[in-house]
């Protein structure tokens, strides 16, 4: 082992082979996606438009005054709806599948571009160590995902709340990348910064209320170190996320949709987030595999924090704040709706839990290397790998996956891939796309009132809903709607075989 150079670079390549072959899966199972629920009910006028004109001048114009409608009559998330409006399968049904592309694209590239920011921009970085971090926490947070039909599978669902989340990163990574850019590069990343502000602001609370969090806290240590006025424009994408938060919490039609739900009172949503925190962040989503994953990632965090010239001041107060985040990341949801149940909530602060968990213990590590000076007396070149690490990196590396393998086996749902594979090797993908071509048939038809088949395969990574035996049921008329039908229902007539 001492004589086998172990480069960054090396562990680098092997993890983008890793993700890659980890995401094809789930990409490749989009063939058998297709819409449900909200799919139908947003985007019912979008598809009826395209399917007149054919222009999609016209599709987009009727979006954003669905936007503009429902603003009045249910939500305020106008940016969100505008792309509900725009789910795929209205310009033809088989374009549904780039549903997984959509997600897990945007997400990793607001996960590269944040991490980017912070370890080369200024941690100082190499780029093998940016992308070799970048990758774990990635695989993290796709492979534990709460509901990963939620977050990939379901393009409204994640449209309103895995996007605007992505902005939000996209958002704080440019604005951040603003404050040490040249003039020229830092109009153009304050532009960026401000135009993602719009797309946060007018999405979930969730992802609008941490956006403001972070970038008023921003602001204020750039006041506290005396450099606010040095760096003023960083105030105009913060000033465009409020208002266009203020403008989404200010809809007419928040109130109606508040009339269906019981929330809870302001101080007690605070009080329970903090207990969330630790009930669900802390305890239900830290499971073996991300302690193992952060463990595999320190000792690429310490090639970046020891060569760095930052100190990492005061790690308790950053772990404090950091706390506090994730827990008024819950506060929207209890105070509007009393629960966090729905998993595609939950997603959005799982990634962000599991991004402050890394960050955070990055954090940790560099404070405790340059306070004790642990780093002295190293003389590795930086792109190498000492035989300490070389046999950590083995080490964690074997007991990884003989934890991948007794946890797969009894559950194969556990991760997102292995369900997937799972699902397209026992063929349940392919028998539930059959079930719903069969379906889009009957709904070509020119009858106006159609009855479907049950779906009898229901692959949990595809199937999310259904409509039911009612045609007066809320599901049933978006549908209904969608297809330009007078009724659509379910057929009663059970599957006795």
């Amino acid at each position: 082992m001492n004589k086998i150079n172990i480069k960054t670079k090396h562990v680098a390549v092997v993890l983008i082979v890793i993700f890659t072959f980890t995401i094809l899966p789930i990409l490749f199972l989009g063939i058998y996606d297709y819409p449900c629920a909200d799919d139908y009910s947003y985007a019912s006028a979008t598809r009826q438009v395209w399917l007149q004109s054919r222009s999609v001048w016209q599709v987009l114009k009727e979006a954003v005054s669905i936007s503009a409608s429902r603003y009045q009559t249910w939500q305020g998330t106008f940016t969100s709806i505008f792309f509900m409006a725009l789910q795929p399968a209205i310009w033809t049904e088989k374009a549904y599948c780039i549903t997984p592309f959509i997600m897990t694209g945007i997400l990793s590239v607001s996960v590269f571009y944040l991490l980017h920011v912070i370890l080369v921009q200024y941690l100082e970085g190499t780029r093998q160590e940016w992308i070799i971090l970048s990758l774990i926490v990635l695989i993290a947070v796709i492979q534990c995902m709460v509901d990963k039909t939620d977050a990939f599978f379901w393009y409204n669902g994640s449209v309103h709340y895995i996007v605007p989340f992505s902005f939000l990163l996209l958002m704080q990574a440019s604005l951040i990348s603003a404050l040490t850019a040249s003039a020229k590069e830092k109009r153009r990343r304050i532009f960026l910064s401000s135009l993602y502000a719009v797309f946060v602001g007018g999405g979930n609370y969730i992802s609008g209320l941490t956006a403001c969090v972070c970038s008023i806290s921003l602001l204020l240590l750039l006041l506290f170190m005396k450099k606010l006025k040095e760096h003023k424009t960083a105030c105009i994408p913060v000033f465009i996320l409020v208002l266009s938060f203020l403008i989404n919490m200010a809809a007419p039609g928040n109130s109606v949709r508040g009339e269906s739900v019981q929330g809870m009172p302001p101080l007690k949503s605070i009080m329970v987030s903090f207990r969330y925190t630790l009930a669900f962040a802390v305890d239900e989503w830290t499971d073996w595999t991300i302690w193992a994953l952060v463990l595999f990632s320190l000792p690429f965090i310490w090639k970046v924090v020891k060569n760095t010239r930052f100190r990492f001041p005061c790690p308790f107060l950053a772990a404090a704040y950091s706390y506090c985040l994730v827990s008024s990341a819950f506060t929207p949801a209890l105070y509007a709706a009393g629960n966090i149940d729905a998993g595609r909530i939950r997603n959005i602060i799982f990634i962000l839990y599991v991004l402050l968990l890394f960050l955070n213990a990055g954090y940790a590590m560099g404070w405790a290397c340059h306070y004790f000076q642990l780093h002295s007396g190293e003389n590795e070149a930086r792109e190498n790998l000492t035989v300490n690490q070389r046999w950590y990196v083995i080490l964690t590396s074997l007991a990884l996956f003989f934890g991948l393998g007794i946890t797969i086996k009894p559950n194969p749902d556990y991760y997102t891939t292995s369900a997937a594979v799972m699902e397209l090797v026992t063929g349940e993908a392919r028998a539930y796309g059959q079930e719903m071509e069969a379906r889009i048939e009957l709904l070509q038809l020119p009858d106006e009132n159609i009855v479907l088949p049950c779906i009898q395969t229901q692959p949990a990574l595809l199937y999310h809903s259904d409509i039911t035996f009612y045609d007066k049921d809320w599901s049933n008329i978006a549908m209904s709607r969608y297809y330009g039908k007078q009724s659509i229902v379910l057929s009663d007539a059970e599957d006795t075989d």
